[in-house]
Protein backbone atom coordinates (compact mmCIF):
# COMPACT_ATOMS: atom_id res chain seq x y z
CA UNK A 1 0.00 0.00 0.00
CA UNK A 2 2.74 2.33 0.78
CA UNK A 3 4.42 1.91 -2.47
CA UNK A 4 1.72 3.01 -4.49
CA UNK A 5 1.68 6.29 -2.61
CA UNK A 6 3.97 9.28 -4.41
CA UNK A 7 6.97 10.00 -2.54
CA UNK A 8 5.37 13.64 -1.09
CA UNK A 9 3.01 11.88 0.46
CA UNK A 10 5.05 9.95 2.70
CA UNK A 11 5.61 13.30 5.08
CA UNK A 12 1.95 13.01 6.14
CA UNK A 13 2.17 9.63 7.17
CA UNK A 14 5.11 9.79 8.54
CA UNK A 15 4.69 13.07 10.92
CA UNK A 16 1.58 10.40 12.37
CA UNK A 17 3.70 7.88 12.72
CA UNK A 18 5.92 9.82 14.68
CA UNK A 19 3.47 11.46 16.84
CA UNK A 20 2.08 7.89 17.85
CA UNK A 21 5.63 6.70 18.66
CA UNK A 22 6.98 10.23 20.15
CA UNK A 23 3.94 11.85 21.64
CA UNK A 24 0.94 9.37 22.62
CA UNK A 25 3.54 6.49 23.67
CA UNK A 26 6.48 8.16 24.37
CA UNK A 27 8.38 5.73 23.80
CA UNK A 28 12.36 6.83 25.32
CA UNK A 29 10.54 10.22 25.32
CA UNK A 30 12.05 11.03 28.65
CA UNK A 31 15.62 9.97 27.69
CA UNK A 32 15.92 12.04 24.47
CA UNK A 33 14.85 15.02 25.65
CA UNK A 34 17.30 14.17 28.73
CA UNK A 35 19.87 13.14 26.16
CA UNK A 36 19.33 16.49 24.40
CA UNK A 37 19.45 18.38 26.90
CA UNK A 38 23.08 17.17 28.20
CA UNK A 39 24.34 17.76 24.86
CA UNK A 40 23.04 21.57 24.88
CA UNK A 41 20.85 21.11 22.20
CA UNK A 42 18.82 23.94 21.87
CA UNK A 43 14.80 23.93 21.96
CA UNK A 44 14.82 20.10 22.83
CA UNK A 45 10.68 19.16 23.08
CA UNK A 46 11.11 20.66 19.76
CA UNK A 47 14.51 18.65 18.68
CA UNK A 48 12.84 15.21 19.91
CA UNK A 49 9.23 15.90 18.20
CA UNK A 50 11.65 16.85 14.86
CA UNK A 51 13.45 13.37 14.99
CA UNK A 52 10.54 11.19 16.04
CA UNK A 53 8.77 12.58 13.04
CA UNK A 54 12.20 11.80 10.79
CA UNK A 55 11.83 7.92 12.03
CA UNK A 56 8.38 8.04 11.30
CA UNK A 57 9.11 9.42 7.68
CA UNK A 58 11.65 7.12 7.56
CA UNK A 59 9.70 3.84 8.00
CA UNK A 60 7.42 5.07 5.27
CA UNK A 61 10.36 5.67 2.96
CA UNK A 62 11.67 2.00 3.36
CA UNK A 63 8.29 0.78 2.81
CA UNK A 64 7.99 2.32 -0.33
CA UNK A 65 11.98 1.38 -1.33
CA UNK A 66 11.21 -2.00 -0.68
CA UNK A 67 7.84 -2.22 -2.79
CA UNK A 68 9.09 -0.64 -5.91
CA UNK A 69 12.82 -1.58 -5.67
CA UNK A 70 13.77 0.39 -8.39
CA UNK A 71 16.10 3.43 -8.53
CA UNK A 72 16.77 5.91 -5.85
CA UNK A 73 17.51 8.38 -8.03
CA UNK A 74 15.76 11.77 -7.02
CA UNK A 75 15.37 10.03 -3.69
CA UNK A 76 19.02 9.73 -2.15
CA UNK A 77 21.97 10.98 -3.24
CA UNK A 78 25.65 11.32 -2.21
CA UNK A 79 26.71 15.12 -2.73
CA UNK A 80 29.16 15.80 -5.25
CA UNK A 81 32.15 17.27 -2.79
CA UNK A 82 31.57 13.96 -0.88
CA UNK A 83 31.30 11.72 -4.30
CA UNK A 84 34.88 13.38 -5.21
CA UNK A 85 36.03 12.25 -1.73
CA UNK A 86 34.91 9.14 -1.93
CA UNK A 87 36.48 8.45 -5.46
CA UNK A 88 40.04 9.68 -4.19
CA UNK A 89 39.52 7.38 -1.55
CA UNK A 90 38.80 4.16 -3.54
CA UNK A 91 41.85 5.39 -6.22
CA UNK A 92 44.55 3.51 -4.20
CA UNK A 93 42.86 0.32 -5.12
CA UNK A 94 42.27 -0.71 -1.20
CA UNK A 95 38.67 -0.21 -1.01
CA UNK A 96 37.12 1.99 1.53
CA UNK A 97 35.49 1.20 5.04
CA UNK A 98 32.55 3.30 6.13
CA UNK A 99 32.35 4.34 9.33
CA UNK A 100 28.24 4.82 9.33
CA UNK A 101 25.90 6.08 11.71
CA UNK A 102 22.29 5.71 12.52
CA UNK A 103 21.54 9.13 10.50
CA UNK A 104 19.05 10.30 8.04
CA UNK A 105 17.61 7.39 6.56
CA UNK A 106 20.36 5.15 7.38
CA UNK A 107 19.05 1.90 4.79
CA UNK A 108 18.67 4.56 1.84
CA UNK A 109 21.87 5.82 2.52
CA UNK A 110 23.19 2.51 1.83
CA UNK A 111 21.27 2.15 -1.31
CA UNK A 112 22.66 4.75 -2.52
CA UNK A 113 26.03 4.04 -1.56
CA UNK A 114 25.39 0.59 -3.16
CA UNK A 115 24.39 1.49 -6.10
CA UNK A 116 28.11 3.32 -7.09
CA UNK A 117 30.39 0.97 -5.48
CA UNK A 118 30.00 -2.99 -3.96
CA UNK A 119 29.12 -2.13 -0.42
CA UNK A 120 29.25 -4.93 2.40
CA UNK A 121 27.36 -3.97 5.35
CA UNK A 122 28.05 -5.51 9.02
CA UNK A 123 24.85 -5.82 10.09
CA UNK A 124 22.93 -7.59 13.35
CA UNK A 125 19.99 -9.53 13.26
CA UNK A 126 16.37 -7.98 14.43
CA UNK A 127 14.37 -10.67 17.44
CA UNK A 128 11.47 -10.61 15.04
CA UNK A 129 12.20 -13.10 12.73
CA UNK A 130 9.87 -12.14 10.01
CA UNK A 131 10.65 -8.20 10.31
CA UNK A 132 14.57 -9.18 10.34
CA UNK A 133 13.71 -11.55 7.00
CA UNK A 134 11.95 -8.13 5.41
CA UNK A 135 14.61 -6.15 6.36
CA UNK A 136 17.16 -7.58 5.46
CA UNK A 137 15.82 -9.04 2.14
CA UNK A 138 14.77 -5.97 1.44
CA UNK A 139 18.24 -4.23 1.29
CA UNK A 140 19.66 -7.43 -0.39
CA UNK A 141 17.53 -6.52 -3.31
CA UNK A 142 18.41 -3.17 -3.25
CA UNK A 143 22.37 -4.58 -4.12
CA UNK A 144 23.30 -4.23 -0.54
CA UNK A 145 25.58 -7.06 0.82
CA UNK A 146 25.21 -7.92 4.18
CA UNK A 147 27.16 -9.75 6.84
CA UNK A 148 26.89 -10.82 10.41
CA UNK A 149 29.79 -9.23 12.92
CA UNK A 150 30.99 -12.76 14.03
CA UNK A 151 34.13 -12.97 11.40
CA UNK A 152 33.43 -9.91 9.98
CA UNK A 153 36.77 -8.67 9.78
CA UNK A 154 37.96 -11.59 7.58
CA UNK A 155 34.81 -11.26 5.04
CA UNK A 156 35.31 -7.04 4.89
CA UNK A 157 39.53 -7.52 4.42
CA UNK A 158 38.42 -10.01 1.36
CA UNK A 159 35.66 -7.59 -0.03
CA UNK A 160 38.16 -4.25 0.38
CA UNK A 161 40.68 -5.98 -1.62
CA UNK A 162 38.03 -6.17 -4.47
CA UNK A 163 38.13 -2.37 -4.16
CA UNK A 164 34.78 -2.25 -2.46
CA UNK A 165 32.97 -0.40 0.40
CA UNK A 166 32.57 -2.25 4.11
CA UNK A 167 30.10 -0.22 6.11
CA UNK A 168 30.35 -0.43 10.20
CA UNK A 169 28.45 1.53 12.86
CA UNK A 170 30.07 4.02 14.89
CA UNK A 171 27.16 4.85 17.09
CA UNK A 172 26.69 2.15 19.10
CA UNK A 173 27.75 0.84 22.63
CA UNK A 174 30.00 -2.65 21.71
CA UNK A 175 29.09 -5.57 23.74
CA UNK A 176 32.40 -6.03 25.65
CA UNK A 177 35.00 -3.12 26.71
CA UNK A 178 37.32 -4.58 25.25
CA UNK A 179 36.43 -3.60 21.54
CA UNK A 180 35.44 -0.31 23.17
CA UNK A 181 37.56 3.33 22.97
CA UNK A 182 36.56 5.88 25.77
CA UNK A 183 35.59 8.97 23.29
CA UNK A 184 33.66 12.09 24.56
CA UNK A 185 30.06 12.28 22.19
CA UNK A 186 27.41 14.84 22.48
CA UNK A 187 28.42 15.49 26.12
CA UNK A 188 29.20 12.54 28.02
CA UNK A 189 32.11 9.56 27.59
CA UNK A 190 30.61 6.98 25.34
CA UNK A 191 31.90 3.67 24.73
CA UNK A 192 33.23 3.43 20.44
CA UNK A 193 33.50 0.35 19.05
CA UNK A 194 36.96 0.25 17.32
CA UNK A 195 36.44 -2.48 14.49
CA UNK A 196 35.67 0.14 11.58
CA UNK A 197 39.16 1.79 12.54
CA UNK A 198 41.08 -1.87 13.40
CA UNK A 199 39.77 -3.05 9.86
CA UNK A 200 41.00 0.37 8.09
CA UNK A 201 44.80 -0.23 10.01
CA UNK A 202 44.58 -4.45 9.12
CA UNK A 203 43.84 -3.63 5.08
CA UNK A 204 45.22 -0.11 4.91
CA UNK A 205 42.09 1.40 3.20
CA UNK A 206 40.88 4.57 4.28
CA UNK A 207 38.23 5.03 7.28
CA UNK A 208 35.41 7.75 5.30
CA UNK A 209 33.42 8.94 7.73
CA UNK A 210 29.80 9.73 6.88
CA UNK A 211 26.27 10.84 7.78
CA UNK A 212 23.29 11.47 6.37
CA UNK A 213 20.49 13.99 6.51
CA UNK A 214 17.09 14.67 4.90
CA UNK A 215 17.90 17.75 2.87
CA UNK A 216 14.46 20.89 2.40
CA UNK A 217 12.63 18.53 -0.21
CA UNK A 218 12.60 15.62 1.63
CA UNK A 219 15.56 13.71 -0.14
CA UNK A 220 18.69 12.28 1.71
CA UNK A 221 22.27 13.17 0.97
CA UNK A 222 24.68 11.03 2.07
CA UNK A 223 28.09 13.40 3.26
CA UNK A 224 31.83 12.41 3.89
CA UNK A 225 32.46 14.22 7.19
CA UNK A 226 36.48 12.85 7.20
CA UNK A 227 38.76 10.72 4.97
CA UNK A 228 41.34 9.38 7.97
CA UNK A 229 44.27 7.75 5.82
CA UNK A 230 45.88 4.78 7.67
CA UNK A 231 49.71 5.04 7.73
CA UNK A 232 51.83 2.01 7.01
CA UNK A 233 51.98 -0.44 9.68
CA UNK A 234 49.26 1.38 11.45
CA UNK A 235 48.96 -0.04 15.09
CA UNK A 236 47.17 0.41 18.33
CA UNK A 237 47.60 4.16 18.81
CA UNK A 238 46.45 4.69 14.99
CA UNK A 239 42.79 3.21 15.55
CA UNK A 240 42.42 4.78 18.88
CA UNK A 241 42.86 8.29 17.27
CA UNK A 242 40.85 7.38 14.52
CA UNK A 243 38.18 5.99 16.69
CA UNK A 244 38.27 9.02 18.10
CA UNK A 245 38.40 11.33 15.25
CA UNK A 246 35.88 9.88 13.98
CA UNK A 247 33.18 10.07 16.92
CA UNK A 248 34.45 13.86 17.30
CA UNK A 249 32.99 14.03 13.19
CA UNK A 250 30.26 12.70 14.09
CA UNK A 251 29.48 14.64 17.03
CA UNK A 252 29.66 17.91 15.20
CA UNK A 253 27.00 16.71 12.89
CA UNK A 254 24.71 15.66 15.09
CA UNK A 255 24.71 18.88 16.64
CA UNK A 256 24.30 19.98 13.85
CA UNK A 257 21.30 18.09 12.57
CA UNK A 258 19.93 16.79 15.90
CA UNK A 259 16.51 15.42 14.26
CA UNK A 260 18.48 13.42 12.01
CA UNK A 261 20.71 11.05 14.25
CA UNK A 262 18.68 8.00 16.28
CA UNK A 263 18.58 9.08 19.77
CA UNK A 264 16.49 6.73 21.41
CA UNK A 265 19.78 4.49 21.88
CA UNK A 266 21.21 3.96 25.14
CA UNK A 267 24.19 5.00 23.76
CA UNK A 268 26.21 6.36 27.02
CA UNK A 269 25.85 3.42 28.77
CA UNK A 270 28.41 1.70 30.68
CA UNK A 271 31.16 4.53 29.93
CA UNK A 272 30.87 5.76 33.28
CA UNK A 273 31.77 2.42 34.66
CA UNK A 274 34.15 1.08 32.80
CA UNK A 275 36.29 -1.23 34.04
CA UNK A 276 38.17 -4.02 32.56
CA UNK A 277 36.51 -5.64 29.90
CA UNK A 278 33.42 -6.08 31.22
CA UNK A 279 30.73 -7.41 29.17
CA UNK A 280 28.06 -4.78 29.06
CA UNK A 281 24.61 -5.80 29.09
CA UNK A 282 22.83 -6.09 25.56
CA UNK A 283 20.35 -8.64 23.34
CA UNK A 284 22.15 -11.25 22.64
CA UNK A 285 21.82 -10.90 19.19
CA UNK A 286 23.91 -7.59 18.65
CA UNK A 287 27.32 -9.33 18.44
CA UNK A 288 30.35 -7.37 18.80
CA UNK A 289 33.01 -7.54 15.97
CA UNK A 290 36.18 -9.96 16.51
CA UNK A 291 39.35 -7.72 15.87
CA UNK A 292 40.99 -10.88 16.29
CA UNK A 293 39.94 -12.50 12.98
Amino acid sequence: MVGRLPWSALAAWGAVIGWLAGSVLRIRRAHVEAAMRTAGIDGPRRAARAMYTALGRSACEFLWIAARRGSLAGVARIDDASRALLARARAGGRGVVLAASHTGNWDLAACAVAAEVPLLVVTKRLSARSLDAFWQGSRAALGVALCEAAGALRRGRAHLARGGAVAMMIDQVPLAESHAEDVPFLGRPALVDRAPAALAAASGAPLVVTAARRDEGGRHVLSVLRVIEPPPRAGPSWVASATREATLALDAFVREHPSQWLWLHRRWRGAASRGGGRVLSRPVDERPVDDRR
